[in-house]
């Protein structure tokens, strides 16, 4: 099977195309300012590992298969590379919000509750669009936490404006927008982990940003 206009097997234009994405991934700070990729890796590393030192914790939230990377990125973080993390993804809880105060506020209830000044709040959605992820965000924003986005499809999407760092994947396709948001947080981890992040020329400035929090 082949691609429409491909003379590639599907498999492999499928990860030709994956790999070309991965040269495309867009990058911003809160105030739309473009970074490049390697650096906003690097703030976001510098963020979790300082904030983490300051016994803060990392918060993840998505919808269907972002949900899926919120609870793999949680696990992975907190049992892999020793940092508190947690994603409100439980059965019970997602039922209970979403009955008594409806499902717009499923995040941004207990990131009200759970959520503390500094904490780091990966808020995941390929539309960038989800008024339930675009709340918790705002949410964790009100509360003095350092949000981070990952979206993708439309450019102007309003999730890609919410954030302190904001990761953008050039796609419309759901699978690759979710594995390409998969490989940037365990990029982040990952780097952590072997020591490689964050790179020297954003760890202090990453540091004294908001080191009161």
């Amino acid at each position: 099977m082949q691609l429409l206009g491909s003379q590639l097997p599907f498999a492999i234009d499928y990860f030709q195309q994956l790999a070309a994405l991965s040269e495309s991934f867009e990058v911003s700070d809160g105030k739309s300012q473009p970074l490049s990729f390697p650096e906003g890796i690097s703030r976001a590393a510098a963020l979790v590992l300082e904030q983490t030192r300051q016994q803060k914790k990392v918060i993840f939230i998505g919808n269907g298969g972002s949900a899926a990377v919120a609870s793999h990125q949680a696990i992975d973080y907190w049992r892999n590379g020793g940092f508190p993390a947690i994603a409100f993804n439980d059965g019970a809880l997602l039922t209970c919000i979403s009955n008594d105060f409806g499902y717009e506020q499923v995040f941004s209830k207990p990131i009200a509750t759970f959520a503390q000044l500094g904490d780091v709040l990966f808020a995941i959605s390929s539309s960038g669009q989800s008024p339930n992820i675009l709340a918790g965000a705002q949410q964790g924003s009100q509360m003095g936490c350092h949000v981070i986005t990952l979206s993708a499809f439309k450019p102007d999407n309003p999730l890609r404006q919410s954030g302190d760092l904001n990761f953008y994947v050039p796609t419309m396709a759901y699978g690759f927008a979710e594995i390409a948001h998969l490989c940037i947080c365990h990029c982040i981890l990952d780097g952590l982990m072997k020591g490689a992040l964050p790179g020297s020329e954003v760890a202090g400035a990453a540091s004294g940003t908001q080191a009161a929090q």
